[in-house]
């Protein structure tokens, strides 16, 4: 079976996996509707594994990001979230910017503008750093940050810096040929960017200008 084929068949299967288990995990494990939301938002950024070891062209890779971005249109705007208790629209919208994020990484990576590299950090920046933040923050966020107008944490704060950090030093520290100490620096610097990025937008904007910003200072910085 070609590649592209069985990439189109598992990301089919991936998506409909995370879904199902977000539904379960809501309506069984009695988990919150912020929790599902940042489960499935963690859980669709590990579709990056299948994009990178399956497709090798762009018409077949971009099918994944825009199948995700109509369903999640579909869950928002026809109110399919309200059975689960997410019927805020605007927290809803930020499934929406997550897959239109991977859909530019993925064209980005493809016209070789981004390297493969530099596009995984961005993605697993935004789905662990990100996702990982959001919970932290909802449940021991008691202590929010001295910005007027945001409800951010320093609980979900500090956990998107040290998750973004980590997330770059993996990446960096194995498939690239750059010294322990540099690959150090670069990792707190996309921490600390990652963190400000995810503190400062509002309005779930930030699953677009965490992963940019990501691209932009790796971009700079290798």
């Amino acid at each position: 079976m070609d590649n592209n084929i069985l990439g189109l068949a598992l990301s089919f299967s991936f998506l409909a996996l995370i879904i199902l288990v977000g539904i379960i995990l809501k309506r069984y494990a009695s988990i919150s509707s912020e929790a599902m939301r940042k489960f499935v938002h963690i859980g669709v950024s590990n579709w990056w594994f299948i994009e990178v070891q399956f497709f090798t062209s762009l018409s077949f890779a971009v099918i994944g990001p825009i199948l995700f971005i109509i369903l999640n249109s579909l869950f928002t705007f026809l109110d399919w979230g309200k059975s689960l208790g997410m019927d805020d629209k605007r927290r809803n919208y930020g499934l929406i910017y997550f897959p239109v994020t991977l859909l530019l990484l993925v064209i980005l990576q493809y016209q070789g503008v981004v390297s493969t590299l530099v596009c995984s950090i961005a993605v697993f920046v935004m789905g662990y750093g990100d996702g990982l933040a959001a919970l932290v923050g909802s449940k021991w966020g008691k202590k929010k940050l001295p910005v007027p107008g945001m409800i951010k944490s320093w609980a979900g704060t500090l956990t998107m810096a040290s998750v973004s950090t980590l997330v770059a030093l993996i990446g960096l520290g194995f498939f690239s040929a750059l010294s322990f100490p540099a690959v150090l620096g670069i990792s707190l610097v996309v921490g600390l960017v990652a963190a400000a990025a995810e503190a400062l937008t509002p309005l779930g904007l930030d699953n677009i200008t965490v992963p940019f910003s990501a691209v932009l200072i790796l971009g700079v910085l290798l």
